[in-house]
């Protein structure tokens, strides 16, 4: 099994929680998961973290005396941020709940709660990031290759006919300074040909992934194999 204590390493959360108490037993869960925690004292506060950063991970409170959880749900999705919202409730109202889900919270949690399932609740929406994060790489590399297949067949016609002309360049005189360059034409055009017809070939989800979440199309492992 993956190890999700590891994969959540030096991942933020915004915990918004006036309870000084929930608060403080929130974010020592989290922080003895290896989870980095910003706290803030309320919506208000929570705003202005939120206006000048971004968390994959929002946890906040429905009841809250100034902006309450809605306004942060709200806010969130007006400047199309893509965090996911936990939010919590002092009371088990259905009704409240149900209106959290529909404005776009991700899950959510009665209080008091058991700490093993608000940490599995989190772990889980890392988890859910996580994928969606590989699902969108995924697309991007698809749209790539794509278009190296398209931009191929546009380029392909003119570069044989280059290579022809070259050809006929290097048969049709004596002069060795052109031959030479014609010469060139040729092994440089070779080369992109070689590579057109890698493209050409692509499987799109062939991929390389380096440090800092990048990812290429490896173009040598996804090329086809001659039967």
């Amino acid at each position: 099994m993956p190890d999700r204590k590891k994969d959540i390493l030096t991942r933020k959360t915004l915990v918004i929680e006036q309870d000084d108490t929930n608060a403080y037993l929130i974010e020592e869960l989290l922080v003895s998961q290896g989870l980095e925690v910003i706290r803030a004292e309320g919506g208000k506060e929570a705003l202005e973290i939120l206006s000048e950063e971004n968390f994959p991970i929002v946890i906040t409170n429905l009841e809250m005396s100034d902006i309450d959880g809605f306004g942060i749900i709200d806010f969130l999705k007006k400047k199309k941020k893509d965090s996911l919202i936990i939010v919590m409730t002092d009371h088990a109202s259905i009704d409240s709940v149900i209106v959290a889900l529909r404005l776009g919270a991700y899950d959510y949690i009665i209080k008091p709660f058991v700490p093993e399932f608000l940490l599995n609740t989190v772990l889980r929406a890392f988890d859910f990031i996580s994928k969606r994060d590989d699902l969108d790489r995924l697309s991007q590399v698809g749209l790539v290759a794509e278009l190296a297949t398209t931009m191929s067949h546009e380029v392909f016609q003119p570069l044989t006919v280059l290579m022809g002309l070259a050809h006929e360049i290097q048969r049709a005189t004596q002069n060795d300074d052109i031959r030479s360059m014609a010469g060139e034409i040729l092994n440089e055009s070779r080369k992109i040909r070689d590579i057109i017809r890698k493209m050409d070939s692509l499987d799109p989800f062939v991929t390389k992934e380096f440090p800092g979440g990048h990812v290429i199309i490896d173009i040598e492992k996804g090329t086809k194999k001659p039967g």
